[in-house]
């Protein structure tokens, strides 16, 4: 995929020669083309779920569980709603896009309000296009969704280019696991994803307007964007340059404002106490004994091993981050991998035996592996990705495959 192409590290002055390989020129036309067609292969995808799993039912996607009330507001939605099922984060966050303000009772029927909150950028984004009219927020919403899914096509087309590869290889962007999972349950992890790219990207051109903006989007998105904040000063500090860390600081100022109004109208119903952050533990436990499916014993088998296929992605992402640190020196984007690395090392069981959170949440740390592993032509550094995703695919593929006795929704 990324063949042999050499580039110098971000790290290093770059020579008049080297910088025309990071900047290019009237390549617009390619990057739009990718990116457009990264967006419509995903909104095919969804198209293709939606008419042969749901009937048509374009709320599937949000995947509402029938042991979470539907909030009356919503009544007249016709909202799909899978039977004896707590659904999935979608859901939540089809909530927020209806009251991004708090202003009505509707976080009284979220698992965890806060939480979901202070994830506020693509709801956020979803309410804006529908300029507030509550009947288009549904369509808005996986609008928004499929607009991020454009952003980080053209953002990696670009990146692409600036490695002197093919830019139209940012088409595969919607085979990334957050791009598939996002486009399956409409998550915020996509949206972050692409965000994660555009930093990249604007680090890279030493853009730093650029990379500060998307900074400050990426911590409103989710609260890893604050990891990416704190990579991205950590790696400026060894550096020492001092006065730059603290400009991109401030990056943080806007999502701890409105974390700050959202813990004034909101409880904390989360139930994660430090004590479950244990090195290793959960990883340890989820590949001795992976979860259990309610399907023959072949298959619970081959899923349960494909589960643990998947987990052992991220840990050879891990290792590949540790070695690309000590091959190119630590730049922001090294850094990144490290602290979600850390980060994704001690979080607990209940977090791995689920095959769609690692995937979706560490996707950018896949990415960044990818990126930072292709000047110097090695093949591995796509095997993370390549482990991860045949679950997540199969999970996503799940409604289209029900003839053969596969559930909807695992």
């Amino acid at each position: 995929m990324f063949g042999h192409a050499k580039t110098p590290s971000d790290n290093r002055p770059m020579t008049p020669r080297t910088a025309l390989s990071v900047d290019r020129t009237g390549r617009h036309g390619v990057y739009a083309s990718a990116a457009l067609l990264c967006a419509l292969l995903g909104l095919a995808l969804e198209c293709l779920v939606v008419n042969f799993g749901y009937g048509g039912n374009w709320t599937a996607l949000f995947c509402t569980g029938s042991k979470f009330p539907v909030p009356p507001a919503l009544a007249t939605e016709r909202i799909h709603v899978f039977p004896n099922s707590i659904g999935y984060d979608g859901q939540m966050y089809h909530y927020v896009a209806h009251d991004p303000l708090v202003r009505t009772d509707i976080r009284r029927y979220m698992d965890n309000a806060r939480a979901r909150y202070r994830r506020i950028l693509l709801p956020a984004v979803a309410f804006l296009l529908a300029v507030g009219q509550q009947a288009r927020i549904d369509s808005a919403y996986i609008g928004a969704n499929l607009l991020f899914l454009f952003l980080g096509g053209w953002w990696l087309s670009r990146y692409l280019d600036s490695l002197s590869l093919d830019p139209r290889l940012a088409v595969l962007f919607v085979l990334s696991p957050a791009a598939l999972i996002s486009l399956d349950r409409l998550t915020v992890d996509l949206a972050f994803t692409s965000l994660c790219i555009g930093f990249a990207l604007y680090v890279r051109l030493k853009q730093d307007a650029n990379a500060y903006a998307v900074l400050a989007l990426a911590c409103l998105c989710r609260e890893t964007g604050f990891v990416l904040a704190a990579a991205a000063c950590l790696a400026l500090s060894v550096e020492r340059r001092f006065r730059k860390a603290a400009a991109f600081a401030t990056a943080m100022i806007p999502a701890a404002a409105w974390y700050l109004y959202v813990n004034l109208r909101t409880l904390d119903d989360s139930n994660m106490t430090f004590r479950q952050l244990v090195p290793f533990k959960g990883i340890f436990e989820t590949l001795l004994d992976p979860i259990t499916y309610p399907f023959s014993g072949t298959v619970d088998a081959g899923l349960r091993w494909l589960d643990r296929w998947a987990l052992l992605g991220f840990v050879l992402a891990v290792l590949l981050g540790v070695w690309l640190a000590r091959r190119n020196g630590f730049g922001q984007m090294e850094a990144a991998m490290m602290l979600w690395s850390i980060i994704g090392l001690c979080l607990p069981r209940s977090f791995w035996e689920d095959c769609y959170s690692g995937a979706r949440v560490f996707t950018p740390l896949l990415i960044y592996v990818m990126l930072r592993g292709a000047p110097l032509g090695r093949w591995r550094v796509m095997a993370p990705l390549l482990m991860v995703l045949p679950r997540v695919a199969l999970q996503v593929l799940a409604p289209l495959l029900a003839a053969f006795g596969l559930p909807a929704r695992p």
